[in-house]
């Protein structure tokens, strides 16, 4: 039996409990499963599930669990460190555990099937279309996460420092035992970086910011009207928010030195020394990202330029486009290859 009709044989062993289980009701309106049957009902659906993701043959697969293995790997050199990754659940089980965070994906497509919304063959194209835009969306956010924690490798820590800021709006170091970007002290208007590390390699303290792109696109609005700065007001780092990230990378001397970002209701910016993206070959030929990109980069302003990293390990020179103060770096899944940057910093 081929593995494109293995889901097609586990979908009828559920179809079949269901049946000889009357006390189940499901219809297009209603579901109800009583607590003596979830048990069963619940491992034959989620085999339904997984003998779907096993099926999906697709060129992203390769990548997806390649990213698993490299985060899992930088993860567990982390933890000699006592420290632990805090993600939302949903890239947690992607880049953990690939096979459980698909089957995640298709969870409410297969529950349309079981309440007859939707037709096999209907379920078939419709899941697979949300393992290719899940997964490509899952992956590009994992990669963020991955190309974040290769380059504190590739720093060599050894002391990590949480940031706050007391009444007078000095700096204050507190004790960090997991990381989870996107997470700062809270403050109405100031994003302060993440925290502070120190590099064994380059002996110096670095700081640490993973910003929603989104947030620094309103770091600095030109022309302001009262209802933008009440939208802006409600802005502001999210560790549970699903979405594109950049890094800011900045050295600095001291914790009382350290850059306070952004002041969103001063309207004031203090860029960090290097910015990063990571961006696919087909997000070069985009010309609205590249406008973001630029938009960014004029916010920001980052001392040494912008770094820019490709997921694609080996992307069409002819495809790289030029822009001023960016240095593009085809680093793939490749953790070596984010020594480059870690030298522009140095």
């Amino acid at each position: 039996m081929s593995k494109q009709s293995q889901w097609k044989r586990q979908y009828g062993i559920l179809r079949d409990f269901i049946s000889s289980n009357p006390e189940i009701h499901i219809s297009q309106s209603d579901i109800c499963i009583p607590g003596s049957v979830r048990d069963g009902f619940h491992q034959c659906f989620d085999s339904v599930r997984g003998a779907f993701v096993d099926a999906w043959n697709h060129p992203l697969c390769f990548d997806v669990y390649s990213l698993s293995k490299y985060f899992r790997e930088s993860e567990r050199k982390l933890s000699e460190l006592n420290l632990t990754i805090k993600l939302p659940s949903d890239l947690s089980s992607f880049l953990r555990n690939p096979r459980e965070g698909m089957m995640r994906m298709i969870y409410s497509r297969l529950f349309e099937l079981v309440q007859g919304k939707t037709t096999e063959d209907d379920f078939e194209w419709t899941a697979r279309n949300d393992l290719v835009s899940g997964a490509t969306d899952l992956f590009r956010i994992g990669y963020e996460t991955w190309s974040a924690l290769s380059l504190i490798i590739l720093l060599e820590p050894d002391a990590f420092y949480g940031l706050a800021l007391d009444g007078a709006d000095r700096f204050v170091a507190t004790d960090i035992e997991e990381i989870s970007f996107g997470r700062q002290f809270h403050h109405p208007a100031k994003r302060i970086p993440e925290f502070i590390l120190h590099s064994k390699r380059m002996d110096r303290l670095i700081a640490f910011k993973m910003p929603l792109t989104r947030e620094v696109n309103s770091y600095y609005v030109p022309v302001e009207v009262p209802t933008q700065r009440l939208l802006r007001n409600r802005n502001g780092d999210s560790s549970d928010a699903l979405d594109r990230r950049m890094i800011f990378l900045s050295v600095v001397p001291d914790l009382e030195k350290t850059p306070v970002f952004a002041d969103i209701h001063k309207r004031t910016v203090n860029g960090p020394d290097l910015t990063v993206e990571c961006l696919s070959e087909q997000d070069l030929s985009s010309a609205e990202t590249i406008g973001q990109i630029q938009n960014r980069l004029e916010i920001m302003k980052p001392r040494l330029g912008a770094a820019m990293v490709l997921t694609d390990s080996k992307p069409k020179s002819e495809s790289l486009p030029m822009i001023q103060s960016v240095d593009i770096f085809s680093v793939g899944l490749k953790q070596s290859g984010f020594q480059l940057i870690l030298d522009k910093l140095a």
